[in-house]
């Protein structure tokens, strides 16, 4: 007798799980997929927030570094997508601050949401990026780093 209650509701979530409308199937696989939106910050907010103990992380090319320098003290990614994750600070809920070039690159967005799928609590992306930086009078240091 159990074995037969057990097999009918078992026919039953079958069959309800058959009538799911695939679009909704296929909007809860998004909400889990969807990566969270790394929250942008501005360049004065990011000088104090770095003042304050966050961790700036650049994610340009050697070649944008060579022409614009870095933000002092940022940890230089070897790439903004496949970065060793071993670059960042251990402690995870460090305030990390990635840019790149300016409001068009997108680098930063990547190098960002790589750390933030990979467990860090306070992520966000200086849109302006070092150009911005620049713009505003704040200082760089040179690249290479020496």
């Amino acid at each position: 007798m159990r074995i037969l209650l057990l097999s009918l509701a078992l026919s039953v979530l079958l069959v309800a799980c058959k009538d799911a409308s695939p679009a909704a199937a296929n909007e809860a696989n998004e909400a889990k997929e969807a990566p969270a939106e790394i929250p942008e910050i501005s360049v004065e907010d990011a000088d104090k927030a770095i003042q304050a103990g966050a961790v700036a992380v650049d994610a340009n090319s050697a070649s944008t570094r060579e022409k614009n320098g870095t933000v002092p003290g940022a940890i230089i990614l070897t790439s903004s997508y496949k970065y060793d994750l071993a670059q960042l600070p251990e402690d995870k809920s460090k305030d990390l601050i990635f840019y790149c070039s300016n409001t068009n690159c997108t680098a930063s967005d990547s190098a960002a949401e790589r750390a933030s799928t990979h467990g860090y609590e306070k992520v966000h992306v200086m849109r302006e990026g070092i150009k911005g930086w620049k713009d505003a009078g704040k200082p760089t240091a040179a690249y290479p780093q020496s």
